[in-house]
């Protein structure tokens, strides 16, 4: 789909952080409303998780999300132009202790967070953080089908800061990384392929238990993490309490406990600004 890329690269010269940024994401926003991609899928959701919401609530949290995802492109593209901006639109930063703690080891962390707010603006932020505290930072990547889409998705995120290590790598070489004092970020809120079902956002769901499994291998804790839309170019960051893992003999159970834990926690801040979580995953499945 090299036309898709042609038309992004297009408005990555238009975007920036004044009107002609305003004017891009008013018409990402336009064009969204327009053609209302996976509208069912995005009502269907709300139903299951808000059965008791009305059908123009729905409607307004559907345009709100759209407004939210136009956004998020516009500022990863003003992005491109210098990366350092992360730096500047994220405005203030709750919970950083709970990542400097980890600095006293020589350990790293599992970064757990969700397509919530803009998690592009999160990485750039978090990896120009921690390459200041002499920290690697790798962010697990998932190819798309659309390798020339994919291919630009991956150079922009490098372009922020952020080095791409793709989803198929042995976990034992990520438990490795992790040992060795690196950070990895992991997207987490999409349906797994695996056979692990636990429920998320009170409805059963097939999960990715990935960054449980690492960190349970490496020794390391799972930081949940988000970035909120104060207003355009205007953020803050907040990096929770580390995933308290139960300690259990039967792995398999063990495993299990963590990721029901895992998907609590980012339950917690999508409930929180639910406008704010891309609700066009189709989450459940069954």
């Amino acid at each position: 789909m090299k036309a898709a890329v042609y038309a992004i690269k297009f408005f990555e010269a238009l975007a920036d952080t004044g009107i002609r940024g305003r004017i891009t994401a008013k018409f990402f926003s336009g064009l969204l409303k327009l053609i209302k991609p996976r509208a069912k899928r995005i009502d269907d959701n709300l139903r299951l998780v808000y059965p008791e919401s009305s059908e123009q609530w729905r409607m307004n949290l559907r345009n709100k999300v759209y407004d939210g995802i136009s956004w998020t492109l516009t500022e990863a593209l003003a992005l491109q132009r210098d990366k350092s901006q992360a730096l500047k639109w994220v405005k203030k930063v709750h919970g950083l202790e709970n990542v400097t703690r980890v600095f006293e080891s020589k350990k790293g962390a599992v970064f757990l967070t969700a397509h919530f707010g803009n998690w592009e603006l999160l990485g750039s932020w978090t990896a120009q953080y921690l390459q200041s505290h002499n920290r690697e930072f790798y962010v697990l990547f998932q190819d798309m089908h659309d390798k020339d889409l994919s291919d630009y998705v991956k150079l922009t995120r490098e372009r922020a800061g952020m080095t791409m290590i793709n989803k198929d790598i042995s976990v034992m070489k990520l438990a490795h990384l992790l040992k060795s004092g690196a950070f990895v970020a992991a997207l987490n809120d999409v349906s797994g392929t695996g056979k692990m079902t636990v429920p998320f956002m009170g409805h059963q769901a097939t999960n990715m238990p990935g960054p449980a499994v690492m960190a349970m291998l490496a020794g390391v804790p799972v930081i949940p993490a988000c970035c909120y839309r104060i207003k355009p170019f205007e953020h803050e960051a907040e990096f929770f309490e580390p995933v308290i893992i139960p300690d259990n003999n039967n792995h398999e159970q063990r495993l299990r406990l963590a990721v029901d834990a895992c998907n609590k926690s980012l339950e917690r801040f999508i409930k929180s600004r639910p406008e704010l979580w891309f609700w066009l995953h189709n989450r459940w499945r069954s």
